[in-house]
């Protein structure tokens, strides 16, 4: 199952929190470090994980209840952060 970064392009992130808490399993997300965005563990597309998190999918003229956001699929990973994360991505990674 693809791994995706998804990263709010607003400074008050607490909407795409709350829709990533609500639809994506506890096992398949990880919150980044200061409210940064999330690892999500996701089967389908970008574009499907968007709509599904409610970023994208709204009836034309209809703003996002999220904001604006960018969803990325991760094919590698490489950086300085908490073990707990590469931990995550790993275990994610291998299954």
């Amino acid at each position: 199952m693809p791994i995706y970064l998804a990263i709010p392009l607003k400074s008050d992130s607490s909407a795409l929190n709350a829709a990533v808490v609500e639809t994506i399993l506890e096992a398949n997300r990880h919150q980044l470090q200061a409210d940064r965005g999330w690892l999500i563990k996701f089967e389908g597309t970008t574009i499907e994980l968007s709509n599904h998190i409610g970023v994208t999918g709204q009836a034309e003229g209809v703003p996002s209840p999220i904001g604006s956001a960018i969803i990325t699929p991760i094919s590698g990973y490489y950086g300085r952060g908490p073990n707990d994360m590469w931990e995550w991505l790993k275990i994610r990674f291998e299954q």
